[in-house]
């Protein structure tokens, strides 16, 4: 079964060119670190289709200016991906 991850956030009240989405750990974003988005994000939406069950991800944006300056990290959301549970248990009484 295939997973992903939807988030949401708030747009800057300054104007910007989009915004970059930093998944990892301990925190996301660091300094140095690549965005997940292959292109800014022009909305305040972004779906994160790589992930897998029973992951724990840390997601944290950040706003872009037309110039390219980036903003610090917004707050930082961690997201511990389902695993599905077995179905259809039956028991035979012998």
């Amino acid at each position: 079964m295939s997973h992903s991850v939807t988030l949401n956030w708030v747009a800057s009240t300054d104007a910007v060119a989009g915004y970059n989405v930093y998944r990892g750990v301990n925190p996301p974003g660091n300094e140095g670190a690549t965005p997940i988005n292959p292109a800014l994000v022009t909305g305040t939406t972004f779906v994160d289709p790589n992930v897998t069950a029973g992951e724990k991800l840390d997601y944290v944006v950040t706003a872009v200016s037309a110039q390219g300056v980036e903003s610090v990290h917004s707050n930082e959301i961690v997201v511990t991906v389902p695993i599905q549970p077995p179905t259809n248990l039956v028991a035979v009484v012998s």
